[in-house]
């Protein structure tokens, strides 16, 4: 029987693989987890700003169709929602349904805030 002997640098490079792929797999695991069934309205321009719907108290989570957006691919929305995403805004695109998910951070300002206050916020955000 003929064993194979590695060296250390395969070995090391194997491991970085296996971990990275691990992490991955947890974290959009964990992620999309995270995600509940039911969100509030939120609407998109072509130009990409971004409204909620400000009718109905704040929610943490809103649904945004893309449908009219027509982007070519998932990297090109994914692109466009990771630049406009922050510290208060995070955003996931299900480029499959055609819909964008916006979770609203409302812990993450000094003090709370109503859902005008954050409608503002996010058009103040919008690229005219």
């Amino acid at each position: 029987m003929k064993i194979k002997h590695l060296s250390m640098k395969s070995v090391i490079s194997n491991f970085k693989q296996l971990f990275l792929a691990s992490a991955l797999t947890l974290v959009t695991q964990f992620t999309f987890a995270q995600w509940p069934d039911n969100y509030g309205t939120g609407t998109i321009t072509a130009t990409y700003c971004v409204s909620i719907d400000t009718a109905q108290p704040l929610q943490e989570y809103y649904k945004i169709d893309i449908s009219q957006l027509n982007f070519a691919t998932e990297i090109d929305a994914q692109k466009v929602f990771g630049a406009i995403s922050n510290n208060r805004l995070t955003y996931k695109v299900d480029f499959a349904g055609q819909a964008a998910y916006l979770k609203v951070h409302a812990d993450r300002t000094q003090y709370p805030q109503d859902v005008i206050w954050w409608n503002n916020y996010i058009q103040s955000l919008c690229q005219n």
